[in-house]
């Protein structure tokens, strides 16, 4: 047992007398302390302009209405009002869906007529509707159930993503219009 320790605290002590420099050590120390400078200044500035933009959605009067959707940030709900204007453009959810270019496009020619994938709207507002309905998969059981029922379906999981934020168009513009909160089906039953 003393041979053991006594080999432990030899091979301790020469672990601490070794002084090993290697080539560019210190080059490199230096710019690793200036990425991690840079990154903290650039989470300062993140967090600062995540205030700015919640300051701003405080006085906008159709903003706490978005924002009670699952999904919709403080962000993605600037991104909407920077992007719609509002919903006085659109006055019905199929029209603000057809802006997003997330409604299907008849195409007819002669007797023959069919829907095909929209390839035009705006994509910063498909964008918008599109993260929002990512993000209520994760934490809305109303989202998640849906999304579950299109994946069962044997949609994919972009299919399934896009056919839930096609749904979340109407329901955020019934929202506003209602100036009504969202609240999950299974809580305005128990309620």
């Amino acid at each position: 047992d003393s041979d053991l320790a006594a080999l432990a605290e030899a091979a301790l002590a020469a672990a601490q007398a070794q002084h090993v420099t290697v080539p560019g050590e210190a080059v490199a120390a230096d710019l690793a302390r200036g990425l991690a400078r840079e990154m903290l200044a650039g989470r300062d500035q993140l967090t600062q302009i995540d205030k700015n933009i919640a300051a701003v959605l405080d006085r906008h009067p159709d903003a706490a209405l978005i924002r009670s959707l699952p999904g919709m940030g403080a962000t993605l709900t600037a991104e909407f009002l920077a992007v719609t204007g509002g919903i006085g453009r659109f006055p019905s959810g199929d029209q603000l869906a057809a802006a997003a270019g997330l409604a299907p496009v008849l195409r007819q020619s002669g007797r023959v007529r069919y829907l095909r994938r929209p390839t035009a709207g705006d994509k910063a507002l498909k964008r918008v509707f599109y993260q929002s309905a990512f993000v209520a998969v994760s934490c809305d059981p109303t989202s998640k159930a849906y999304y579950r029922r299109k994946r069962d379906e044997g949609k994919t999981h972009h299919q399934a993503v896009l056919a839930l934020a096609r749904r979340r168009v109407n329901v955020l513009h019934a929202i506003i219009r209602n100036r009504t909160p969202y609240q999950a089906p299974n809580a305005a039953v128990a309620a």
